[in-house]
């Protein structure tokens, strides 16, 4: 989906996986990436200078290492411009001899130490997100289950309206134009183009803010139409309007947080939505103790919520912008309608758009259709889906945002034999991967549902279920995140959101038909037609534009995969009975949720990924890396 990889901006990572650190998610690594041993970056570095010395223009290099992006949109502009024919440019004659020179071991080296700054803000981001849920859950459980559907409804709006309206266009295009700028016309031509930008969707978002808090109704019934009657179609109404500004804040978080990738700082840029979590929880906390305390009424205290939800996107914008600062870059009020970087952002980012509007109807009617069924239906797919993305997010993106980078080095060089076997590896990674998560997901799903907490027991059993048919989609959901990044390396965007709106028409035909007949499941079943289109029309183009690269070798990873998968989830679910015989049925008891989890999940973990590894048929890079660390000190031991 739009928006998962937004700020995602690794550059450095090793090509199997099986180096120290490896396989974890590059999204937010910062500090200093130099290193004595030459990477990716400086042989772009290198080429991309001596490309601009041949044409009589002057580089100049400080004693801090560019931008590597900057760098390799250089390079890949003069390749194109300079390669009209098959006849070898100096340039791409350079840029392959450079890739040739560098080793796998220093890739790895420089990928390891960013991996691990990476996966500890991961690890942190997510602890505070299900932080985020577990406060929401208990605060909000029970009698208050319908108010949380509410808020969990009004809550998303502002992000969906963003998304709709600038925001997935605007992560596409940004980052690229800003470099663009900034090495063609210098770094105050880009804080010019950046301050334009910024100014100008101030006032979009502004506008989009005031309509939105005008029609909060009809907005609200997008997501409810239909919803069962005692869904309160006024309390959420009333939640938007407190969020309705929102808009404007997700609009200045993106400019800044693009801004920042640019100068290579990721600290706070993914900082910035632990923050977010940590004063929504306070407000969730406070919310329980003032109700629980006697102090106000349920209805009351929910003002405490409809603050709080705002003041934590508030506190997402703040934190970034001394890092902004101290960058050096200077952004003010101004518009120039006319800046020929506006005209670059719009055609880069439209097919994104269209992604976006593909999305939008379709998010539309999977939370009516849930609401049709019961009033905790947008609650349910909200819980279902904090453990949904999970794996997705800790294990498919790293891979995504990885093999992108090596496929878009392939595309510079013209080296398309070298890019098929890229692209069907990373394919073989992301299925190997996300097929055991998917049936430990069905297997785990009612004891991570009591991790959350406030629970009832019909609730509990919904959500799990729920949980357990949309796992069915997550392999093809992250192949599909990955085709996505094989569209842009190509600069074929247009594939992927033609196969965007054809898997949305699918999967809006499949809600509205089959929900009324076999009832709530059918939405995350839904899911799995929607993606399994994506990926069968992505794929099809692809291999129109690239030729033939390997997809047989792609279908017997996922053989195994599941094979390994199926051998591991056999063990944990032979776990669970034993602790459900011995200990009891896990209820919704968040204590004895965590102690199934650990004694049961961390022993199918391993068999399904461990096995994999011990008879060398695993292609997950995360768990080789893993598994190659601990192996090595067990022989050091």
């Amino acid at each position: 989906m739009p928006g998962e990889e937004s700020r995602i901006g690794a550059h450095f990572a090793p090509r199997d996986g099986r180096g120290s650190g490896s396989g974890v998610r590059p999204n937010a690594a910062h500090g200093n990436a130099t290193s004595s041993s030459p990477g990716e970056t400086a042989v772009f570095l290198a080429a991309a200078q001596r490309g601009s010395t041949e044409r009589g223009r002057e580089t100049s290099l400080s004693t801090t290492l560019p931008d590597e992006t900057a760098v390799y949109l250089t390079a890949a502009k003069r390749s194109r411009l300079s390669s009209n024919s098959h006849a070898e440019s100096p340039l791409k004659d350079e840029l392959e001899e450079c890739l040739r020179e560098e080793t796998e071991e220093e890739v790895e080296r420089l990928a390891a130490r960013k991996a691990n700054s990476t996966s500890i803000l991961v690890i942190l981001s997510r602890i505070t997100g299900f932080g985020r849920t577990m406060a929401q859950a208990n605060a909000l459980s029970g009698a208050l289950m319908s108010v949380a559907s509410c808020y969990t409804v009004a809550a998303g709006m502002p992000n969906m309206l963003y998304e709709l309206v600038m925001g997935g266009m605007l992560v596409t295009s940004f980052l690229p134009v800003y470099l663009s700028v900034r090495n063609n016309r210098g770094r105050e031509a880009s804080a010019e183009y950046a301050s334009n930008l910024l100014t100008i969707l101030l006032v979009i978002m502004g506008v989009l803010s005031v309509l939105s808090f005008i029609f909060a109704g009809p907005i609200i019934w997008t997501q409810s139409a239909g919803a069962s009657a005692d869904f309160d179609f006024d309390l959420a109404v009333w939640f938007f309007r407190f969020f309705a500004f929102e808009v404007i804040l997700y609009g200045v978080s993106s400019v800044v947080s693009g801004v920042l990738n640019a100068e290579r700082d990721y600290f706070a840029s993914n900082a910035a939505p632990m923050v977010n979590n940590i004063i929504t929880i306070a407000s969730f906390m406070l919310y329980s103790l003032v109700v629980k305390g006697g102090l106000l009424a349920w209805d009351q205290a929910l003002i405490i919520l409809a603050v709080g939800n705002p003041l934590g996107v508030v506190s997402q914008v703040l934190i970034q912008l001394p890092a902004l600062r101290r960058h050096g870059v200077r952004l003010r009020l101004k518009i120039d309608l006319h800046d020929p970087a506006l005209r670059e952002t719009l055609a880069i980012g439209l097919p994104t758009l269209i992604v976006t509007f593909a999305s939008y109807p379709t998010n539309a009617v999977q939370s009516s259709c849930a609401l049709q069924v019961t009033s905790s239906g947008a609650a349910i797919a909200y819980y279902s889906r904090v453990w949904y993305v999970l794996p997705f997010s800790i294990l498919a993106i790293p891979i995504s945002v990885t093999m992108f980078t090596e496929l878009s080095n392939y595309r510079v060089a013209e080296r398309m034999d070298a890019y098929r076997r890229a692209l069907s590896s990373g394919m073989r990674k992301i299925i190997f991967t996300m097929i055991p998560c998917a049936l430990l997901l069905i297997v785990f799903a009612p004891v991570l549902v009591a991790l959350l907490g406030g629970f009832d027991a019909e609730d509990a059993a919904m959500t799990a279920t729920y949980l357990q048919v949309q796992a069915v989609a997550l392999p093809l959901y992250a192949l599909s995140t990955y085709l996505q990044k094989v569209c842009s390396s190509l600069m074929k965007m247009k594939i992927y959101a033609f196969a965007a709106c054809v898997a949305a028409a699918t999967q809006v035909v499949f809600c509205i038909v089959l929900t009324p007949v076999y009832g709530l499941y059918v939405v995350p079943l839904s899911s799995t037609f929607h993606f399994l289109a994506v990926d069968a029309v992505t794929l099809l183009s692809i291999r129109r534009e690239v030729g033939s690269f390997g997809f047989s070798s792609v279908m017997l990873s996922g053989a195994r995969a599941l094979v390994f998968g199926l051998l591991g989830s056999a063990v944990g679910a032979g776990l669970l009975m034993l602790l459900t015989t011995v200990v009891g049925p896990v209820g919704g008891s968040m204590l004895r949720g965590l102690v199934y989890a650990a004694f049961a999940g961390l022993p199918a973990l391993l068999v399904a990924y461990g096995s994999a590894y011990a008879l060398g048929r695993s292609e997950a890079p995360f768990f080789d890396a893993l598994f190659s660390r601990v192996s090595r000190a067990l022989h050091r031991g």
